[in-house]
């Protein structure tokens, strides 16, 4: 395992609803802050701050579409809709660093 993952989750580690929107993420695949915040019940507030400092450090990226397909978006209940919000997406560093947390908490 890699010292940056591990820097990274140790840094995650101590607000447990960092890993909630990791969790998110990844169950959903793709995600708009409203709706993370409706699934973790997390404050939208804070949600946004989560998202940003994740995006910051590099564990998510936004996802530039018109439209998103529920084959993508697996908490979607229509096919395929408009994205009218910013939506939000592990990267391949995320992935790693939320396998890290999920095995070693």
């Amino acid at each position: 395992m890699s010292e940056e993952i591990k820097l990274l989750a140790k840094m995650l580690k101590d607000d447990p609803d960092y890993f909630k929107v990791l969790n998110h993420l990844k169950i959903a695949n793709l995600d708009y802050a409203k709706n993370i915040s409706k699934y973790t019940k997390i404050d939208i507030n804070k949600v946004n701050k989560i998202l940003e400092e994740l995006k910051e450090i590099g564990l998510i990226e936004e996802v530039h579409s018109k439209t998103v397909k529920r084959t993508k978006a697996r908490l979607k209940k229509q096919f395929q809709v408009r994205m009218h919000h910013t939506y939000y997406k592990l990267t391949l560093l995320g992935k790693q660093v939320y396998k890290y947390l999920r095995d070693n908490n």
